[in-house]
C-alpha cells in the first residue's frame, strides 16, 4: 500500500490538473488539443489514484 504522504500528493496533482483543464477549456474550447491533452492526463491520474488507493 502506498503511504500517506504520496496519496496527498497524487490529490494536490489532480486538483492542479482539473483547475488547469477547466480554465484551458474555457479559454481554448474543449476541443482544443491542450484541454484534450490536460484532460488525458488527469485521467490517467485519477486511474493511478484508484488503483492505489480504492479500499
Amino acid at each position: 500500500m502506498k503511504n500517506i504522504f504520496e496519496k496527498v500528493n497524487i490529490r494536490k496533482n489532480v486538483e492542479t490538473l482539473r483547475t488547469a483543464m477547466i480554465k484551458s477549456g474555457m479559454e481554448n474550447g474543449l476541443n482544443h488539443p491542450i484541454t484534450i491533452k490536460l484532460s488525458q492526463n488527469l485521467d490517467k491520474l485519477l486511474n493511478e489514484y484508484s488503483l492505489n488507493f480504492s479500499n
